[in-house]
């Protein structure tokens, strides 16, 4: 009989060591919570998760997403993978558990005991990378931040990410921890109040390759709180790589910050992004174009909707230009923005 999980695991390991972005749109991250922008939900385009977390998480998750239904309980789990009998596919099935149940999302104890096994193998002498990464993006799932263990003893999920972000762990486990962390952000919509993620965010934001460099500064993009703003300006002007600036440019740009402008333009100009754009076809090439005009046209919107008009007003005829985009869902867009900046607020 067919193993469906060993098909995964081959599969698994050549993307986790693949270069690169894969090609085309990637799918949205499932049933994560709702926040105004840079999409509906934490909705990632192509420039804002690179495929190490695509192709290695979300195809997964997506293409497995109930597999284990019914099959062992959570306890089941957390016992095997505590007894070295469990892997990355336990951690998995677990985590697919949790995000289709809001009872195990909200449960203290499950989160203190996963979080305790997080730890256990942060601090081990060679982590496995597969499990690790599982477990923490499991950590993200959670709506809440309060883990406990025997005898009510209370364990620090934030902090047990904050760790997992560290210089000289695995890229992999860095970058699933930053897309933790933003998860946890974006459902207390911004209100975050640690001051260690910021901090590490921010670490993360200045190290290592390009592809953490974005994923850290995307969560950066959920994270309230002026050092947060600063690390963003600091990324906007002096990243070296493309997207990390438009990542920041497009959270600034939510917040109604005039640092954004400059960068938000190229991103508005199909001109300016017909140069600067590279893709393996033409139909490729229209595609990132279309996702970064989308992000664009969202933080735009955002900056509208907090009352922040002035940075929309500066933008204003970028955007009625798109207003004529060939690409629908650009046209939509633009105009839906354009009705906004338009209405009784502005």
């Amino acid at each position: 009989m067919h193993d469906p999980h060993a098909l995964d695991a081959a599969d698994h390991d050549a993307n986790l060591n693949g270069p690169g972005r894969i090609a085309g749109k990637p799918p949205e991250l499932p049933d994560l919570p709702p926040v105004e922008a840079p999409s509906a939900g934490f909705v990632v385009q192509l420039f804002v998760i690179p495929a190490i977390v695509v192709a290695v998480v979300i195809f997964v998750w997506l293409l497995f997403g109930k597999l284990a239904g019914g099959e062992r309980d959570p306890a089941e789990y957390v016992r095997r993978l505590r007894a070295g009998t469990g892997d990355w596919r336990s951690a998995f099935e677990l985590a697919s558990l949790i995000q289709n149940d809001a009872r195990l999302a909200a449960d203290p104890r499950l989160l203190g005991e996963l979080t305790d096994l997080l730890d256990g193998e942060l601090r081990g002498p060679t982590p496995a990378t597969e499990l690790t990464v599982y477990l923490i993006k499991t950590l993200g799932i959670f709506q809440t931040t309060e883990g406990t263990l025997d005898g009510g003893r209370k364990v620090d999920p934030i902090g047990t990410l904050v760790e997992a972000t560290g210089s000289g762990r695995d890229q992999a486990i860095r970058m699933e921890a930053a897309a933790s962390l933003a998860r946890q952000a974006a459902r207390l919509e911004g209100k975050l109040d640690d001051p260690r993620v910021p901090a590490a965010l921010s670490a993360a934001a200045t190290d290592g390759e390009p592809e953490l460099r974005q994923v850290a500064v995307y969560a950066l993009g959920f994270v309230g709180g002026d050092p947060a703003i600063e690390s963003l300006r600091d990324r906007l002007r002096g990243d070296e790589d493309r997207f990390v600036r438009y990542n920041a440019a497009v959270a600034l740009g939510r917040r109604g910050d005039p640092a954004a402008e400059g960068t938000l333009k190229e991103m508005l100009s199909p001109a300016d992004l017909d140069r600067v754009v590279d893709a393996p076809n033409a139909d490729e090439k229209l595609s990132r174009v279309e996702s970064i005009e989308l992000e664009a046209l969202g933080a735009v919107r955002a900056s509208i909707s907090a009352g922040k008009l002035d940075l929309a007003r500066a933008l204003r005829p970028l955007v009625e230009g798109l207003t004529r985009s060939g690409l629908v869902s650009v046209r939509t867009t633009a105009q839906d923005v354009l009705q906004k900046l338009q209405g009784p607020a502005a």
